[in-house]
């Protein structure tokens, strides 16, 4: 009689791995939330950074502006001076030319100045909503993982112990075997093996039980027959008889 090895060490993997998925979706479930508001903050620093960005650009151009504006004034100043010791009336009009250019381009730049500050009250009231934002953020994040701190951490112990007996029982599968179950497992993650369904008294109707396309006799006669893997010729499943399951319990 055949000395099966191979699938029941194969089966007490993938039971394992099994379990694996699935804790590991129930602690992403968890997860979820905390990882929503997480991107979220990431996205609010960002629009922060370039807000602050935008804000420092334009008070160093009013700064600029400003300095224009000064200078052009102090230079007002200083013809207006100089009207007093014009010698001649035109070089008196020349002088009354170049102050009303003057004043002229210090009105433009006022009126720049203007604008800018504008953009800047308008650049900083989003900086301020961005940072309550953050701060609102921040506490839903702090709520969310004082909630569910106590299940997280329960449901990263159930991976520790799980990941411990996934490489105890990783030893009993012959390696090449354990090749092909793990190159199959990147493509199911969890749902690497699927059962042979028939019922015994109707041998006409076989099936894979993970993609439900048929099978033959052929397979059932072989698994129970030899002690190697036979794959699902339709989804590529490593195939097992029910009667090769042993009993456990369900993950919880």
């Amino acid at each position: 009689m055949t000395a099966f090895t191979t699938i029941p060490s194969l089966l007490a993997l993938y039971r394992i791995d099994r379990d694996l998925h699935e804790f590991k979706n129930r602690l992403a479930a968890v997860m979820k939330d905390q990882v929503a508001i997480e991107n979220n903050i990431t996205r609010l620093n960002a629009s922060l950074q370039e807000l602050e960005s935008a804000g420092r650009k334009l008070q160093a151009t009013i700064s600029t502006h400003d300095l224009d504006m000064k200078t052009r004034q102090e230079h007002i100043e200083k013809m207006r001076t100089s009207l007093n010791n014009a010698k001649t009336n035109k070089e008196y009009s020349a002088i009354l030319v170049q102050i009303s250019a003057e004043k002229e381009e210090v009105s433009k730049i006022e009126t720049t100045i203007l604008d800018f500050m504008g953009q800047l009250e308008t650049n900083n009231k989003s900086a301020t909503a961005v940072r309550d934002q953050l701060d609102l953020a921040q506490k839903s994040l702090d709520d969310s993982r004082q909630k569910s701190s106590q299940r997280v951490a329960e449901l990263q112990s159930h991976l520790q112990e799980l990941e411990i007996q996934r490489t105890r029982a990783m030893e009993s599968v012959p390696a090449e075997s354990r090749k092909q179950y793990d190159r199959i497992c990147q493509r199911y993650p969890g749902d690497a093996m699927a059962p042979v369904d028939f019922n015994e008294n109707d041998m006409e109707t076989i099936t894979c039980g993970g993609c439900f396309m048929g099978l033959n006799i052929e397979d059932v006669n072989l698994l129970r027959g030899r002690d190697e893997i036979r794959k699902c010729r339709s989804c590529g499943r490593i195939l097992y008889l029910p009667e090769m399951l042993p009993q456990q319990a369900s993950a919880s």
